[in-house]
């Protein structure tokens, strides 16, 4: 680093003009000569970058295994070494030679006295031709220069692909070295012919290496041209028909009027219901076809939004199998009321659960349904007129009503006197009156084998248990969790039960904890839901009492209801979509 310093402070010496004394008449041409002399020999001259300078600088070009960044910064370096101490840019190294020149010219003038016209014209004579040994100098240096450059970063662009350099630049750090250029590479241009300074311009801009590799790597990648588009002339291009296709389709005969409804039917069935829709627009023929009822036996519009009169549209399909969990029907759903209607839809299965439609929708659904066998209303706001409309289905067999507002008591004892087929029901938690479970455990079919009446509070007592026991003695499961006013009478009665399958009282804190080790003595029990009831050590010591009875195995109930679980392609075990 000190050898650097020193020599660049020899070349700012030689950069900065000096003030000499002048020489008497006899020594002025050895002066001059002298001078000439002392400053074009010097081989450390920025003006001339020749092969021993650089070694003497301490740049290898060629024995180094430095990156391309490192020489061309070496060379930055050298060339930059001879800026002006007093001034912030860089001084060119041309500005030596010409500065040479002045002091060159100084002294002729300070001798022009003492020496004759033909010793000063032979002087000038002398420093031109040397001025002109220097330019030609100058110029193969500069090819050197560039040859070595080239050779270099060959080198260099082999060995990076290869990846078994260590100092690649792709490795290393990015040069912070920018475009560097100098009055000399320029003072050299200007002495070659036109096409080799625009190589030389483009080759000595000292980009810095990862640039240069990036340069190096886009013009070795190939240029994808885009294909041009595939032109198919219509001479070369044609259909081969048999004369009996060509015939068939020249005559303009519909060879779909040749099939039966029977065949459209069969290749319409694996058409999903959108395709329906719109091949029902076709011709009058597969619109017949497409309304078919065989092509409409389930149909799934959970989460939905009907337009107005699209329910009446769907009904009037004859869909036996329909779901409408969590779908929103406008109104109006049908273009008439309930008693302008003089079809009957041909729906079984309904899933209305947490569906939003109004009162009077409802109404004229259900008043169009007197086939359905299985039925929720889920979350429903319901009235005297639905609950009749409901009753009207005789032969419905599973009812869920869990959550449904409006129910009391005469709605309830009309529902179950008709339903007499009735042997699922799910009526939790709709806020019943104490008159309401009085009618519905007094009036409930005798054939019910499921029912879940949780969340009667202060409602539902132990007599309603003794005369649900005696009225529905097959039961087989039975909810009654949060009915607070439950006692031990309650399990007495419930141990009656001689096919009980699955009990709940969760929640009924008025039954001690020691009572439930008695319904180890029903041999039918299978599982046993008393959640929040007992501690962790006292639901350890009955699980020890009773080991053939699972404890706490379910949270919520599925009595009635359509879908359990995760599964919400089906309602009560029919595939609705296709």
């Amino acid at each position: 680093m000190s050898s650097r310093k020193h020599r660049g402070a020899e070349n700012i010496e030689n950069l900065c003009p000096v003030a000499r004394k002048r020489s008497t008449s006899k020594n002025s041409a050895v002066t001059v000569s002298a001078t000439k002399t002392s400053i074009y020999e010097y081989t450390s001259s920025p003006s001339v970058l020749t092969f021993e300078a650089l070694e003497e600088m301490g740049i290898g070009m060629l024995d180094s295994e430095e990156s391309s960044s490192s020489a061309m910064s070496a060379i930055a370096l050298a060339v930059s070494a001879t800026s002006d101490e007093n001034s912030n840019e860089t001084t060119p190294g041309t500005t030596a030679a010409r500065m040479t020149h002045q002091q060159t010219r100084m002294s002729l003038n300070s001798t022009a006295s003492t020496l004759d016209s033909s010793t000063i014209n032979n002087t000038i004579i002398e420093i031109f031709n040397e001025d002109a040994q220097e330019r030609l100098l100058l110029s193969q240096s500069a090819e050197k220069l560039h040859a070595l450059a080239q050779a270099k970063r060959t080198a260099l662009g082999g060995a990076s692909e290869c990846g078994s350099n260590s100092n690649s630049p792709s490795k290393r750090t990015r040069n912070p070295l920018a475009t560097v250029t100098c009055n000399n590479q320029s003072e050299a241009q200007s002495l070659l012919p036109p096409p080799q300074q625009q190589q030389q311009q483009s080759s000595l801009s000292l980009l810095p290496s990862t640039s240069k590799q990036a340069l190096m790597r886009q013009q070795k990648k190939p240029t994808l041209t885009p294909l041009p588009p595939r032109m198919v002339t219509t001479e070369n291009f044609f259909v081969y028909r048999t004369p009996t296709m060509s015939a068939h389709i020249n005559s303009g005969i519909n060879y779909f009027d040749k099939l039966s409804d029977e065949i459209l039917l069969d290749i319409f069935k694996w058409l999903p219901k959108k395709t329906l829709l719109r091949i029902a627009t076709v011709c009058r023929r597969f619109n017949c076809c497409a309304r078919d009822e065989t092509l409409w036996t389930r149909l799934d519009l959970g989460l939905r939004t009907l337009r107005p009169t699209a329910l009446e549209q769907v009904v009037r399909r004859g869909v036996p199998v329909l779901r409408l969990a969590q779908a929103e029907i406008q109104d109006p759903a049908f273009t008439c009321g309930p008693s302008s209607i003089h079809f009957q839809s041909r729906l079984q299965y309904l899933d209305l659960s947490l569906a939003s439609i109004s009162l009077g929708s409802l109404q004229t659904l259900l008043a169009q349904c007197r086939q359905l066998k299985k039925l929720s209303l889920e979350h429903a706001d319901l009235n005297d007129e639905i609950c009749f409309e409901i009753s009207q289905n005789t032969s419905l067999e599973t009812l869920n009503l869990s959550m449904a507002s409006g129910l009391n008591a005469n709605c309830v004892r009309q529902m179950m006197e008709s339903l007499t087929k009735l042997n699922s029901l799910n009526i939790s938690w709709t806020n019943l009156s104490a008159d309401a479970v009085t009618a519905l455990v007094t009036h409930t079919p005798s054939n019910i084998i499921r029912l879940n009446v949780a969340g009667c509070r202060r409602v539902l007592f132990d007599s309603h248990v003794v005369t649900l026991q005696k009225r529905c003695p097959q039961l087989l499961e039975l909810d009654l969790s949060d009915c607070n006013s439950l006692t031990p009478a309650a399990l007495a009665a419930i141990m009656k039960f001689n096919s009980l399958e699955y009990l709940s009282v969760s929640r009924c804190y008025l039954i001690p904890a020691t009572n439930f080790i008695e319904l180890k003595n029903m041999p039918s029990l299978t599982y046993l839901d008393i959640f929040g009831m007992l501690s962790d050590a006292a639901m350890e010591v009955l699980e020890k009492q009773m080991p053939k009875i699972g404890i706490n195995k379910f949270i919520h109930s599925s009595v009635g209801r359509p879908t359990v679980g995760t599964r919400r392609t089906s309602i009560w075990g029919l595939r609705t979509r296709d």
